[in-house]
C-alpha cells in the first residue's frame, strides 16, 4: 500500500509539474508571439512613416531642382527674381509641407522668400545648411538640422541645394523649410499609447524631431548607440531598450532610408504594448493555478483515502492474525489435555478411528499402548492432589520423550491412564516403546512410599492388530478392549510390568 501511495504522489507531482511547465512555456511562447506581432506592426508603421518622409523631401527636391535650373540659366536680376516670386508663392501653396521657400545670395542674405516680409533681412550665413553648401562643391540635396525659423519663429528643418554661377563657383543657396509642426500633427494622429514615441533623425544620429515633442530633444545625438551599428548591418532593426531621453523601456523599430540620409523610428512602451498579453497570461495562470489547487486537493484526499484504507486493511490483517492465533489456541485447547499437555480423549478417539481406516487401506499393523500409574490413589492420599498432578505431568513428560515418531499420538485416556497410538507398528515394536517408557520412568525414580516399589511405576497393556474388512468402529472398540485386558493382566500379575496381545482379524 505504501508503494501505491508513493506512486500516487509521484503521479500527482508529475501532473502538477507538467501543467506548471506547460503553462510557463505557453506564457513564454505567447509573450514571444505578442512581441513578434508588435515588432511586425512597428515595422509596418515605420515603413509607412519613412515613405511619407521620403515623399515630402522628394517633392521639395523637385522644387529645388526647378528653381536652381531657373536661377543658374536666367540669373538673379531683379526682373527675374520678381517673376520667380510669383512662382515660389504658388509652389509654396501647392507644396503644403513647405513652410517657406527661400533663395539666398553668396553673403547669406535673402534674395527671395515665398512668404513673409522680404524687407526683413535676417542673414543665414551662420546656418549649418548654408555653411555646408558654401564649403562643399556638391550640388546634392542637403537635409539640415532642425532650427527655429527667424521669419516665423516655428521649428523647421531645411532641404537645400547649392547654386553655382557660370564658372561653377558658389553663388548662393535655394532652401525649403519643412514645418516640424506638420510632421508632429501627422505623427500625433497615430495612436501609440501614452508611452509611445516616433522620431525622424539624420543618418548621423541627430534628431530632427520627436513625438511627443520637447524642445530639449531637438538635435540630440544618438550616433554612439548600438542601434547605429546594427543599422549598418541590417535594415530595418527592432530592439527592446530603455530610452536615454525619458528612461522608458520601449519596443523600437528603426529604418534607414535607402535613398535619403534619414532614420525613422517608432517605439511602443513595453508595459503598454504587453498589457494585453500580461492580462491574458495572468488570467491563464490563475486558471491553471486553480486547476493545480483542485488537483492537489483531490490528490490529497485520494492519498488520505488510500492511507485510511491501508490502515483499515492492516487492522483487518491484524484482526485476522489474532483470530487465526485464537483459533489455533482454541484448536490446541480442544485437542490437548490441560494438565499433562498430551492429547485429550476427544483427540485420541478421532485419531484412532483415522489410523484404523488408514491401516485398513494400507494393510499395515496398528498397535495401542495403554498405561496406568500404579497405586496412584495412594500417591494422592499420601502426598496430596497438587503433588499428584505434578507426578502425572512428569510421567506424561517421560512418555512424550519416548514417543518421538511424527505419526504416533500420546494422549491422556482418563484419570491416571495414558494411551499411545502407534500406527504401522507390530506388537514387538509397541512392546519396545512400552519397555523404553518404563525404563525411563524408573530412571526418574519418583518417590512413592505407598507403593511396594517405593517409587512411581506404571503397568502397560499392548494390543496389536492388522485390520481386516470389519467395521472401523467395531475394530476401534475391539482394539481398546484388548489393550485394556492386557493392562488388567499386568496389574493383576503384580504391576510395574507389561502384558500384550495380538488380535486376529479376518
Amino acid at each position: 500500500m505504501k508503494r501505491g501511495i508513493r506512486l500516487t504522489s509521484i503521479l500527482l507531482v508529475f501532473i502538477c509539474l507538467s501543467l506548471a511547465l506547460l503553462t510557463a512555456w505557453q506564457i513564454w511562447f505567447s509573450r514571444e508571439r505578442a512581441l513578434h506581432e508588435l515588432n511586425v506592426a512597428n515595422l509596418n508603421l515605420v515603413q509607412a512613416l519613412d515613405n511619407y518622409s521620403e515623399g515630402a523631401i522628394r517633392q521639395s527636391e523637385l522644387v529645388l531642382l526647378d528653381l536652381a535650373e531657373r536661377l543658374e540659366q536666367e540669373g538673379k536680376d531683379q526682373v527675374h527674381l520678381a517673376r520667380l516670386q510669383t512662382v515660389v508663392q504658388e509652389q509654396s501653396r501647392v507644396l503644403r509641407l513647405a513652410s517657406t521657400i527661400i533663395i539666398y545670395g553668396t553673403d547669406g542674405n535673402r534674395l527671395l522668400v515665398s512668404r513673409g516680409d522680404i524687407n526683413s533681412r535676417p542673414n543665414a550665413a551662420d546656418r549649418e545648411f548654408f555653411i555646408h553648401h558654401r564649403d562643399t562643391p556638391s550640388t546634392d540635396t542637403f537635409i539640415g538640422p532642425t532650427i527655429k525659423s527667424r521669419l516665423s519663429g516655428e521649428w523647421v528643418f531645411t532641404v537645400s541645394r547649392r547654386l553655382n554661377d557660370a564658372n561653377g563657383q558658389f553663388s548662393g543657396v535655394v532652401a525649403i523649410t519643412l514645418s516640424v509642426e506638420h510632421f508632429l500633427h501627422l505623427f500625433g494622429s497615430l495612436n501609440l499609447g501614452a508611452q509611445g514615441a516616433m522620431s525622424l533623425s539624420t543618418s548621423d544620429g541627430r534628431i530632427l524631431f520627436r513625438h511627443p515633442f520637447r524642445e530639449q530633444d531637438i538635435g540630440l545625438n544618438w550616433s554612439d548607440s548600438p542601434i547605429m551599428e546594427m543599422l549598418r548591418e541590417h535594415n530595418p532593426v527592432t530592439a527592446l531598450q530603455t530610452s536615454r531621453i525619458d528612461g522608458t523601456e520601449r519596443l523600437y523599430a528603426f529604418r534607414r532610408n535607402d535613398r535619403l540620409p534619414l532614420i525613422t523610428a517608432v517605439a511602443l512602451g513595453r508595459d503598454e504594448a504587453l498589457a494585453a498579453w500580461r492580462r491574458d497570461a495572468e488570467l491563464f495562470a490563475t486558471l491553471i493555478l486553480i486547476l493545480l489547487l483542485a488537483i492537489g486537493v483531490i490528490g490529497q484526499r485520494l492519498i488520505v483515502d488510500i492511507r485510511r484504507r491501508s490502515r483499515a486493511e492492516r487492522q483487518l490483517l491484524n484482526a485476522r492474525e489474532e483470530l487465526l492465533d485464537a483459533n489455533a489456541r482454541l484448536e490446541i485447547l480442544a485437542s490437548q489435555d490441560a494438565l499433562t499437555g498430551l492429547a485429550n480423549r476427544r483427540s485420541f478417539d478421532q485419531t484412532l478411528e483415522v489410523e484404523i481406516r488408514r491401516a485398513q487401506r494400507r494393510g499395515s499393523s496398528l498397535s495401542l499402548l495403554l498405561l496406568d500409574i500404579d497405586l496412584f490413589k495412594r500417591y494422592n492420599d499420601r502426598y496430596g492432589h497438587v503433588a499428584g498432578d505434578a507426578c502425572l505431568r512428569t510421567v506424561a513428560e517421560v512418555l512424550k520423550q519416548c514417543v518421538r515418531r511424527p505419526g504416533d499420538l500420546a494422549a491422556r485416556y482418563g484419570g491416571e491412564e495414558l494411551v499411545v497410538i502407534l500406527p504401522n507398528t507390530t506388537r514387538e515394536g509397541a512392546e519396545a516403546v512400552a519397555q523404553s517408557f518404563m525404563e525411563a520412568l524408573e530412571q526418574r525414580n519418583l518417590a512413592h512410599q505407598g507403593s511396594p516399589f517405593e517409587r512411581v511405576t506404571a503397568s502397560a497393556g499392548v494390543a496389536s492388530l492388522k485390520p481386516g474388512s470389519q467395521d472401523s468402529v467395531t475394530l476401534t472398540l475391539t482394539l481398546i478392549e484388548a489393550a485394556d485386558q492386557a493392562l488388567y493382566r499386568a496389574k493383576a500379575n503384580g504391576r510395574n510390568r507389561l502384558e500384550s496381545t495380538e488380535l486376529a482379524t479376518d
